[in-house]
């Protein structure tokens, strides 16, 4: 029997970055991977000469020392970019994040009016009141805007894209995803832009960016480039990563798992186990069964994706890395433009668009045939003059299962009860999808990397669930 001193379930960019960190240690790992290449959801598909990510998969980090990191792994070289988005909302273009004059402007006048006393009224009370009991991720946004730029600005698109009311996510979704605005900066920069008149266009060619785009940093060829990295760097110092592995069996109490690969079934010894894999996954492969976790699984849900992906016979169609689309008559939340991360991911004078739409398993969009969901996003993409009628080529649909976990008002006690099942003396949750947090790829590395760095100063302690939001990079 082969012995380890840690397995790793799942090759995304967590388990991976977890690998690379012990092994460059001494520490013997394999990894198991399901799929037939590394990266778990931060891969890139090619298909007929295009490079396909998940929909936008972009790396940014506060944490020099992580960014350092990342950006010297052999063999990779990344991109700097600034941030350029915006969201389509009465019929326009918009900067996004908003620029709150701009909205106000391209709004009804009543309801500019309104919204604009709102926000104003919202600012002046918020410095004397009483802090509000923040507990759904409305409370969170009406406590910073007020309630009228709730209804336009948040309460469209959020219930969108979770197919559930903000009243009912969670506020530590906010918390986790967002930094609340400095109002004294904001309103002093709504002023200034209200006083000079400096109001952008609503054109879709408009290039100016947002007022906090942000920095980040891209990879020529999509995102796989990321995880590939990694796994090399991981290989490097030893460990050894398995593709179209089908893990069958885990045994906690022998520290054992079974898994079939190559057409024959292998059993390796490990000192840990770590398991990036989805909470349920992991659950039915190991032995221990509990009745209250088997409940709270009932209730913890992870949300899928459909992706459609167009190509588009002309090199551009804008210069926006993200375009949001909070109208629910349109079937899809964003459409992100590759040849505008990279050139590279795209056939000279040709562009690709990925459009996605958040559902469930059982929802019926997911059970639409690939076809009628394609004609439905471009139908979408012409009536909103996104795309032009004759210049699609051809789509792509991919359905990607445990993209999201959902932040409900229930989900913490929930997920306590499971990890705390879970996550044992020599077993360990880690990443998006096996710690059931919504990261961003730089959070998920940085965790990893902790975890590592726990072991090889033989510290390691269950406190991934357990990190304050205030100790990952955002």
């Amino acid at each position: 029997m082969a012995e380890f001193d840690f397995i790793v379930l799942g090759a995304g960019v967590a388990g991976l970055a977890f690998a690379k960190r012990v092994s460059e240690h001494g520490h013997s790992v394999l990894i198991l991977e399901k799929e037939r290449e590394v990266g778990g959801l931060s891969r890139t598909l090619f298909h007929n000469g295009f490079y396909l990510d998940f929909c936008a998969h972009r790396f940014h980090t506060n944490n020099k020392k992580l960014l350092q990191e990342v950006l010297t792994l052999p063999g990779m070289e990344m991109t700097r970019h600034e941030k350029k988005s915006r969201i389509y909302m009465f019929g326009k273009y918009l900067k996004y994040p908003f620029e709150i004059q701009n909205l106000l402007r391209a709004m009804p006048p009543a309801q500019s009016v309104l919204s604009g006393l709102s926000f104003a009224k919202n600012y002046v009370l918020r410095s004397v009141r009483k802090k509000p009991d923040i507990k759904s991720y409305r409370d969170w946004f009406i406590d910073i805007y007020g309630e009228r730029l709730y209804d336009v600005m948040c309460y469209p698109y959020t219930s969108k894209i979770w197919r559930m009311d903000p009243a009912n996510l969670s506020a530590d979704w906010a918390d986790q995803r967002f930094q609340g605005e400095n109002m004294a900066k904001l309103v002093k920069r709504v002023l200034k832009k209200l006083v000079t008149l400096d109001f952008s266009s609503y054109s879709i060619e408009d290039d100016s960016l947002a007022p906090d785009g942000g920095i980040f940093y891209y990879p020529q060829k999509g995102i796989q480039e990321l995880p590939d990295a990694l796994n090399r760097a991981a290989k490097a110092s030893g460990a050894v990563t398995l593709c179209e592995a089908k893990v069958t069996k885990i045994s906690r109490s022998e520290r054992t798992v079974t898994y079939e690969h190559g057409g024959q079934t292998h059993v390796a010894h490990y000192g840990d186990i770590i398991s990036t894999i989805p909470l349920p996954a992991f659950y039915w492969l190991q032995e221990k069964r509990d009745p209250e976790v088997e409940a709270a699984f009932k209730q913890l849900k992870y949300m899928d994706i459909i992706f459609v992906y167009a190509f588009v016979d002309r090199p551009t169609v804008s210069n926006d890395h993200w375009l949001y689309f909070p109208d629910k008559d349109v079937i899809f939340n964003r459409a992100v433009e590759f040849s505008n991360w990279s050139p590279e991911m795209c056939p000279p004078g040709k562009t690709s668009i990925c459009f996605d739409i958040t559902t469930y398993e059982n929802d019926e969009r997911w059970q639409m045939s690939d076809d009628a969901i394609s004609n439905q996003v471009l139908e979408d993409a012409y009536r909103t003059e996104y795309l032009k009628r004759g210049e699609v080529t051809s789509t792509y649909v991919h359905r990607l299962r445990y993209a999201y976990p959902v932040y409900d008002l229930n989900y913490g006690k929930l997920l306590e009860k499971v990890v705390g099942f879970l996550e044992e003396e020599h077993s360990y949750l880690l990443g998006r999808t096996g710690i059931f947090r919504y990261n961003n790829s730089d959070n998920s590395i940085e965790m990893a990397f902790q975890l590592g760095d726990n072991f090889v100063e033989n510290k390691a302690r269950k406190t991934i669930f357990r990190h304050e939001i205030k100790d990952v990079s955002l």
